[in-house]
């Protein structure tokens, strides 16, 4: 093309300037640099953790697939921002996460990318224990953990015992004597290492101290037969006929030596054996109807009280009233708990 000098120049120097002005066909100057941060893994705080997405450092709100109360540690999130401008793929730049899209279109760029929630597990809460004589540790699940460290120790922080468990409970007599007082800590651990990019193990929680009962026999072994189940005593004889403490729990045994189960009548008051033949103490649910049973063991007729301000009415059979009024004036509603 051959332009003249004078108006012709000028006119294609117009030309480009109000073309170049439409930013139709320019693209945006620079790069994007984008930081997804957590933070130092020391600094993360109990639960899933935020992260602060900034763009050439100014921050900004993606929008998530998921939303963030929904999000579980480990498992990928997208996010997306919406930044003015045109730019290409080859100008982004990201940290703290992975790239997935770059789309540029009426002076808009849509980035899309992945991301790897982190969290802290939280510290396990109400440790006690379970059973009355107070050597079963127990504790309420912690989200997003998988397994947990017991470490029981003596009075005096005596170490005696450490272990691992996936469940919220743990049976600590075998490492416990009677008259000795203990206690144990607990806390949410990583299943293994590779969970350790993206979760944190929580803060331990100490238990209430506890003072081991008398535990009665805990030398013998059970033996189990198609009638079910004898104790074998340490003088070799098999217990029978009576109340039996063995390891911290109530036995009851016939006069054949068979430890009973199921519902037991003994002395004019109701017991109840589970399946191994212990017998059970508080509240029990039992073919879809809840029963009270006392720390002696026997069943619970009647106004109870298990919790200071917490009033409960059992019928004659020991079933617990729901939804009923009770005597004529006290109204308890669907858990059996007394509307005052």
């Amino acid at each position: 093309m051959n332009w003249r000098k004078g108006k012709g120049i000028w006119f294609l120097l117009l030309c480009m300037i109000m073309i170049l002005g439409t930013g139709i066909t320019a693209s945006a100057s620079g790069s994007l640099r984008i930081y997804v941060e957590n933070g130092s893994k020391s600094s993360w705080t109990d639960g899933i953790n935020m992260p602060t997405v900034k763009v050439n450092y100014s921050e900004e709100s993606p929008e998530w697939s998921i939303k963030e109360d929904k999000w579980e540690p480990g498992k990928k999130v997208k996010g997306t921002i919406h930044i003015a401008g045109s730019y290409e793929r080859s100008d982004c730049t990201v940290k703290g996460a992975n790239l997935l899209s770059v789309n540029s279109q009426d002076g808009e760029t849509v980035v899309t990318f992945s991301y790897v929630p982190v969290a802290k597990l939280e510290a396990p809460e109400k440790a006690g224990w379970s059973d009355t004589a107070k050597t079963k540790a127990s504790w309420k699940k912690v989200p997003f953990a998988s397994r947990y460290q017991v470490v029981l120790y003596q009075e005096g922080g005596i170490w005696i015992k450490s272990l691992t468990t996936s469940s919220t409970s743990a049976d600590l007599l075998p490492y416990m004597n009677s008259g000795y007082k203990y206690y144990y800590t607990v806390k949410a651990i990583l299943k293994d290492s590779s969970q350790d990019d993206y979760l944190k193990e929580g803060d331990i929680t100490t238990s209430d101290d506890s003072v081991v009962q008398e535990l009665g026999e805990t030398l013998g072994v059970w033996a189990t037969y198609q009638d079910g189940k004898k104790y074998r005593a340490e003088d070799g004889n098999y217990v029978t006929d009576g109340w039996k403490m063995i390891s911290g729990k109530w036995y009851y045994f016939k006069q054949d030596g068979y430890a009973v189960t199921g519902w037991q009548k003994v002395d004019e008051k109701w017991y109840y054996m589970d399946s191994e033949a212990a017998m059970k103490t508080g509240w029990q649910e039992l073919n879809g109807i809840w029963y009270y049973f006392n720390t002696d063991g026997d069943m619970a007729i009647g106004w109870i009280q298990p919790v200071p301000g917490k009033w409960y009415y059992l019928n004659g059979d020991g079933s617990l009233a729901t939804n009923t009024t009770v005597d004529g004036n006290y109204k308890v509603n669907e858990s059996g708990l007394w509307v005052q």
